[in-house]
Parts: C-alpha cells; sequence; structure tokens
C-alpha cells in the first residue's frame, strides 16, 4: 500500500474513531493495523491530529544529479534511440566510455560515476523530462485453413528458455500493396530466441525465388550456426518448393511453423516487426529498385547498431495471480539488459575466435552517433522517395 493510500484510509475512519469509545477504538486500530502495517502508536498519533494529511518538509533533499549528468544521460539515451531505463541502465557507463571514445561526449569522472551508480528510477525519472514526445506503431492479421504443405512442416512452438543459439523466428513485412507493374518491396525478418540477435533483408516481392535467396543470405551472413527456421502458416513460408530447398543438404534447416491461428506462436518476430521494420518505414509504400537498394542499406547499418549497440532485456519468469479485484494479474521479470553480441558470447556451443575479434573490431571502431545518423538519413530519404 502506498503512503497515501494510508493516508486515505486513516482520512475514511478518522471520524468514527473520535467518537468511538475504548473498545470501538482498538477494533478500528486493529482493523487499520492489518490494512495498512502501520505502528499502534504513530496511527493513535495520526487520528488524534485535527489537521491530518502529508505535512511539507522542513527540508528538502537537493539535486544529487546536475543538469552535467542529464545532459550525458541526454546524449548516450539519443545514441541508443530513446530505450527504457531498463535497458539503458546497464548500458550507460559503457556507452559513455565509447562516445568518449569516439570524441562524442565530454565527461569529467564525477559525471561517469555517478552514471554508474544512477538507480533504475532516477534514470527513468530524468528521461521522462527529456525523452522526445516521438512514439512508434502497431499491427496485427487473421486465420487459414491447412494445406497439404502445412501438413508437411512439424508445428512447434521454441520454447522462450530455449539454452542454444540458433533457433530463429522468420516473418514478412508487405510495405503497402503492389503497384500496377505488381511490384512490392517486403522485408524479411529473422530473430533468434536466446539472444535477440535480428537479420532483415529487403526483397521484391513473395515469390520462391526471392524468399529463397534472402534465406541463403541469412545463412551466409548469419555469424553463428543455424539450427531452426520458425514462421507462421503463410504461404510464402509454407510451400512445396521451399520445404524441398530447406531440407536439402545445401541449407540442413529444420523448418517449424506455428499453430494456424495462434499469432503469438512467432510472438519475439511480431514484436520485433513492430520496433525494428514499422517504426522505421511505416506504412512508406516501397516498390522500386532503387527504394530496395536504399532499405537494403539501412538494414545493413541497422545490422551493426542493434546486435552490437542495442542492449536488450530477455523475460525470465511470467507468473498468474489473482488480484484482490478479482481480476487475474500477469506478472513478468526480466534479467539485466544486454546486447545480443553480449548474449552471443555467453551462449553455448560459444562462437569461432575468429568471428568474435572481427565482432568486437566491428564495435571498436564504429562511431556510434555517426551510425545513428545515418541510420536517419536513410529513413528520412526512404520516406521522401516514396
Amino acid at each position: 500500500m502506498s503512503l497515501q493510500a494510508r493516508y486515505e484510509c486513516l482520512l475514511a475512519v478518522q471520524e468514527n474513531y473520535l467518537r468511538a469509545d475504548r473498545a470501538g477504538k482498538a477494533a478500528i486500530l486493529d482493523c487499520l493495523r492489518t490494512a495498512t502495517g502501520l505502528n499502534r502508536k504513530y496511527m493513535i498519533a495520526r487520528l488524534n491530529d485535527p489537521v491530518l494529511g502529508r505535512h511539507k518538509r522542513r527540508r528538502e533533499r537537493g539535486c544529487e544529479y546536475g543538469p552535467d549528468v542529464v545532459e550525458a544521460i541526454g546524449v548516450i539515451a539519443c545514441a541508443l534511440g530513446w530505450i527504457c531505463a531498463e535497458r539503458l541502465k546497464p548500458a550507460l557507463w559503457s556507452t559513455a566510455m565509447h562516445l568518449i571514445a569516439h570524441g562524442e561526449l565530454e565527461a569529467s569522472e564525477a559525471v561517469l560515476w555517478k552514471l554508474s551508480s544512477i538507480s533504475v528510477a532516477t534514470l527513468a525519472r530524468i528521461l521522462k523530462g527529456i525523452r522526445p514526445a516521438d512514439r512508434l506503431p502497431r499491427a496485427y492479421p487473421g486465420r487459414r485453413s491447412e494445406t497439404a504443405a502445412q501438413r508437411a512442416v512439424q508445428v512447434s512452438v521454441i520454447p522462450w528458455d530455449i539454452p542454444e543459439a540458433g533457433h530463429f523466428e522468420m516473418d514478412l513485412v508487405h510495405h503497402g500493396v503492389p503497384d500496377e507493374r505488381s511490384r512490392l518491396v517486403c522485408t524479411i525478418q529473422f530473430i533468434d530466441v536466446l539472444t535477440g540477435w535480428s537479420e532483415r533483408f529487403a526483397i521484391m516481392g513473395t515469390g520462391f525465388d526471392a524468399i529463397y535467396q534472402a534465406i541463403l543470405a541469412f545463412k551466409r551472413h548469419c555469424p553463428f550456426a543455424i539450427r531452426e527456421v520458425h514462421s507462421d502458416n503463410g504461404s510464402e513460408f509454407i510451400n512445396q518448393a521451399l520445404i524441398v530447398a530447406l531440407g536439402s543438404e545445401q541449407l540442413c534447416l529444420t523448418q517449424t511453423r506455428g499453430r494456424p491461428g495462434y499469432h503469438n506462436d512467432n510472438r519475439f518476430v511480431e514484436q520485433k516487426n513492430n520496433s525494428l521494420v514499422r517504426a522505421y518505414v511505416g506504412s512508406t509504400p516501397l516498390h522500386t529498385h532503387e527504394q530496395l537498394r536504399g532499405l537494403q542499406s539501412l538494414y545493413d547499418d541497422m545490422w551493426i547498431y542493434y546486435n552490437l549497440f542495442q542492449p536488450v532485456l530477455r523475460q525470465t519468469r511470467r507468473t498468474a495471480a489473482l488480484g484482490s479485484d478479482g481480476i487475474v494479474h500477469i506478472r513478468r521479470s526480466q534479467d539485466v539488459a544486454r546486447t545480443p553480441f553480449e548474449r552471443l558470447l555467453e551462449s553455448k556451443p560459444p562462437i569461432n575466435r575468429a568471428t568474435r575479434e572481427r565482432l568486437e573490431h566491428l564495435i571498436h571502431d564504429t562511431s556510434l552517433m555517426a551510425l545513428k545518423s545515418r541510420i536517419d538519413q536513410q529513413v528520412a530519404t526512404l520516406r521522401r522517395s516514396a
């Protein structure tokens, strides 16, 4: 119970308490003790106070984090795309050091110490005051009956606590509707369930050739072994030609699909479709090969930004509890935010040394602010082109 709620309880019974006899007052105090957890003598003093309520402090607390700390937090949060305080806190100090190394942030030792010791709650309050008002969109679809191709693919759900990397969910995002020449640029996205590692490819149309070439590119580009690709029941993924191709010796991938009508079976990639595709491209219609190249160039930069720099939270526990209001509330717990690359280094089996060193050099040599600026410019150029 909050402090304000406790005062409201005391106010609600004060009049009855003052009119009651000794036994009545004892009964009221017993009920209040159970409801609020307050000390009995403290409640007696409060209930006898003619001006019951919260009093202003005689001496207000000083400001711990000055404008220099707020300014540094603003630069770091801007570089990481204004993520929430829970994701920003673990990366605050390391990102500050990275920006300082590239000459994109100036901060004293005192500021760096405060950045390393600030609490998540305080960081959230600071972000609330400086975060820009721009926010990002959402969306959903429907159900189809099973086909022969669907019956040939195993139905499963990748568990959230799967112990090894390489189990990817994949999905397709359409950017508008086909033009008069039946051209339409789409995005195929792959999300690793364990690490949050993401890969995106811009493709022209949804035919077999486009999907198959994107999966080949994904297999070449991903820095660790791909064990499974899991999709929804769309015909672009579940068709006889692609089933044969994915099961061949060339790719050696296990293909699985979610249950028809259960969109949450592909929950990780569905969520990232909003935050990593629609949030950038929005409802912008894309049809030309020039726009296709521009979108792929954007995704190349986002690959570095989101896999190597952006910390992500991962759900570790989910419980349902019946509240006092009779409504079931879902309570979720998350681990400490880390980048997909950091999670990949901790996963088993480990990635090979050459790949790890290559990615570490890429992190060291990349100017984060320049990368963020380049992404923003490419998004603006794409939207202008439409």
